[in-house]
């Protein structure tokens, strides 16, 4: 019988938001009892809608920036381009790792099940954490996107051009050979594709993102416990054998769990990791020499519109780096908790077992970006430094 009988709950609190949306992508893994022919039709039904969506606009607006000979124009469109390629391609890798991820999620609804009163207020305090992490990811991306591909097309307002030909702007600039993109209904047809497009993509950075939030934070309150558990092994001043060797087997076994958990969301999540923080730092370069070319051109909205998406481009980054740091920190805390156990108090040779624990303990624990980069403030720091690096360089290189 499990401890906690709240863990369904639980799991409903804890993957809420990440659900919603990667349940609308047709990527959230369903359970054995919801394999029915109707869901299976309804769920590759709603990836073959996002797959049309995302690519309606990536090769018209490829086509476009292939086409285009003007330099700075090129350089404007590059940021769509690259954030559609990595919302592509972090799709792609939700749909074929759904067993993968299926596996992290029931590896966290085991822990949920099997939590005590104690452990289950550890598990919900970083379970907060990682719901407000995703709430703060989807309310920048929303407002910057929908900024960028609602709000920026009618600010502009029409064009006529020297042909004294009247432009409506689009949100996403394409080139779709003979469709004539300014008759209605085409304009009205193509303008909504590319913003559902745009959402889509949008609920693609933030399910990452959540995805990566849940888990993480599940070890940190997974770690939280190992403490917990070390403080216990050491508080009673006499204790039988069969007692130390219980706890001794209960700490080595937890450990070694939340070490097969991280091991199995790094081979899930380090490639999205990459393709985010790599994509993220190339399109902040890009964009913040497109707000000094908006902001020489008094474009107001423009400016503000970039530089909305800069933000949302930093503050996801620094979310994925702030779950890595938070990981990595609270592992320190187990290893120095390890080293400052009071081994003396254990009876007879039981003092032996901490050297297992204690080695364990030090190993690093992080995750990594496709293995090339940790998860942390640093990484961060490096990153914004790259970025503003390649800014120099694209400046100095167009003018």
């Amino acid at each position: 019988m499990s401890s906690n009988k709240q863990y369904q709950e639980d799991m409903m609190f804890i993957t809420q938001f990440t659900r919603n949306i990667l349940s609308v992508l047709g990527v959230w893994p369903s359970s054995s009892k919801e394999r029915t022919l109707i869901k299976r039709i309804h769920k590759y039904l709603l990836i073959f809608i996002s797959n049309i969506l995302l690519y309606a606009v990536l090769l018209p607006g490829f086509l476009f920036w292939l086409f285009e000979k003007r330099t700075h124009v090129k350089i404007q469109v590059l940021p769509l381009l690259i954030f559609g390629y990595m919302a592509i391609s972090k799709y792609g890798y939700l749909v074929f790792y759904q067993r993968q991820i299926k596996r992290c999620l029931k590896h966290i609804e085991e822990d949920w099940r099997n939590a005590n009163v104690s452990s289950r207020n550890m598990m919900i305090d970083s379970a907060k954490t990682g719901r407000r992490l995703v709430a703060l990811c989807g309310a920048f991306m929303y407002s910057s996107g929908l900024s960028f591909r609602l709000i920026l097309p009618f600010a502009k307002g029409k064009i006529v051009n020297a042909q004294n030909v009247t432009i409506r702007p689009l949100p996403c600039p394409g080139y779709y050979f003979f469709l004539n993109t300014q008759a209605s209904p085409t304009y009205e047809v193509v303008f909504a594709v590319q913003f559902l497009s745009g959402l889509v993509t949008f609920s693609i950075t933030t399910g990452v993102c959540g995805l990566a939030a849940i888990c993480v934070m599940h070890a940190c309150g997974q770690l939280k416990i190992l403490i917990n558990l070390m403080k216990h092994l050491v508080e009673e001043q006499r204790q039988e054998k069969h007692e130390v060797d219980k706890k001794l087997a209960a700490i080595v076994e937890h450990q070694m769990r939340i070490r097969n958990f991280l091991q199995l969301v790094e081979n899930t999540m380090q490639q999205m990791c990459l393709i985010e923080l790599t994509g993220c730092t190339t399109i902040v370069c890009i964009l913040g020499y497109c707000i000094i070319v908006e902001w020489e051109k008094s474009n107001t909205i423009a400016t503000c519109s970039y530089f909305m998406s800069v933000t949302s481009m930093m503050i996801n980054m620094f979310l994925f780096c702030y779950t890595g740091e938070q990981l990595t920190a609270q592992a320190e805390k187990v290893a120095i908790k390890s080293c400052d156990l009071e081994w003396y108090r254990l009876p007879n040779k039981k003092a032996r077992g901490i050297v297992l624990v204690m080695i364990i303990s030090n190993l690093p624990t992080k995750i990594t970006a496709g293995k090339l980069m940790d998860l942390s403030f640093k990484t961060y720091g490096d990153v914004v430094k790259t970025a503003v690096t390649y800014f120099n360089m694209l400046r100095n290189f167009v003018e």
